[in-house]
């Protein structure tokens, strides 16, 4: 009989990856690519530029120079733009946007998830703006799952705001044969999917 889980050491690690991310306002983090623009007196002050957020969590202004905005959302961040660049312009009006262009090449700001196993591309996945990435999507983003894989016993891992891990087991095999979509598992940044491989 085929234990319903695997057992830990046959996927090393995987499940230690999940990370519990909150819900609401995605943060900024370094990799991130943000608009920022500023006007003052109803003129641009400063023209809208793409900024990627360096590895220490800064992007580099005109006038302010290094500004700190890891961790920040965008309207803390649009915050304390504002107040640094009242010392050059009077009233300024600062507006700051995630940029993501899906298959970009560019980190969402909404999050990833982990594909692990037998997967074409096993790696990160980049979360939609949209937050509706499903098992079945994210394998597809991801190039689907190989000829070796067992489509039956794909596993979702889930780190619970408790540290606690949820495991859900969903069968591909039978969404994709029998249409049966409601069979589909929503995903949440930080979730693991582990494609297993198949035994025969």
């Amino acid at each position: 009989m085929i234990p319903f889980w695997p057992k830990p050491e046959e996927v090393p690690g995987y499940d230690a990856l999940a990370e519990h991310v909150d819900e609401g306002e995605p943060l900024i983090k370094s990799g991130l690519t943000l608009r920022v623009g500023v006007t003052a007196s109803g003129s641009p002050a400063v023209q809208d530029v793409l900024k990627e957020v360096d590895l220490n969590g800064q992007i580099l202004m005109p006038l302010i120079g290094a500004v700190e905005c890891e961790g920040l959302t965008v309207v803390q961040l649009q915050d304390k733009l504002s107040t640094s660049y009242k010392n050059y312009f009077i009233d300024p009006q600062v507006s700051v946007n995630f940029v993501y262009v899906e298959n970009g090449n560019m980190k969402s700001p909404w999050g990833q998830v982990l594909l692990m196993g037998e997967i074409a591309r096993p790696g990160p996945v980049n979360m939609p703006s949209t937050r509706d990435l499903t098992v079945v999507r994210a394998l597809m983003m991801a190039g689907g799952a190989t000829p070796m894989a067992d489509k039956r016993k794909v596993r979702v891992t889930r780190r619970e705001k408790n540290g606690e891990l949820s495991r859900f087991m969903i069968d591909i095999e039978k969404i994709g044969k029998d249409g049966r979509a409601d069979l589909d598992m929503r995903l949440k940044p930080g979730d693991v999917v582990w494609v297993p491989e198949s035994w025969y």
